[in-house]
């Protein structure tokens, strides 16, 4: 469930990225066109991953469990590559990405022994 929360949130950040960046086409705006498309394409694309791992983690599917794994660590180096890009800039809204994407990275970690297969004797 707590990923298909993370799939939701991610899909609206990507879709904001996506909105906001032709505000980036206004001069003076102060914000890049281009980066807030890639950024809003990027978490949409995931968020939509996210998704579909999440419906599969919820009928304990071991490829979902992987899916999610692989998109929450894309996630992580994508956002901690962001911050260090434009470390002279706070961006609240990628510590809050980065706090959500390790929480949701210790879930999965934590529940991962419900996905793997029983050993057959």
């Amino acid at each position: 469930m707590l990923v298909l929360l993370a799939s939701a949130i991610l899909v609206i950040a990507g879709l904001l990225g996506i909105f906001a960046s032709p505000l980036g086409l206004i001069p003076g705006s102060g914000l890049n066109a281009g980066a807030l498309f890639s950024g809003g394409v990027l978490f949409l694309v995931l968020g939509v991953v996210l998704g579909v791992s999440g419906t599969g983690l919820m009928r304990l599917r071991p490829w979902a469990w992987w899916l999610a794994t692989l998109t929450v660590i894309a996630v992580l180096i994508w956002t901690v590559y962001r911050i260090f890009q434009a470390i002279e800039a706070l961006h609240l809204e990628w510590y809050a990405t980065v706090g959500l994407a390790a929480v949701l990275l210790g879930y999965l970690v934590t529940v991962r022994h419900f996905f793997q297969k029983p050993e057959v004797d």
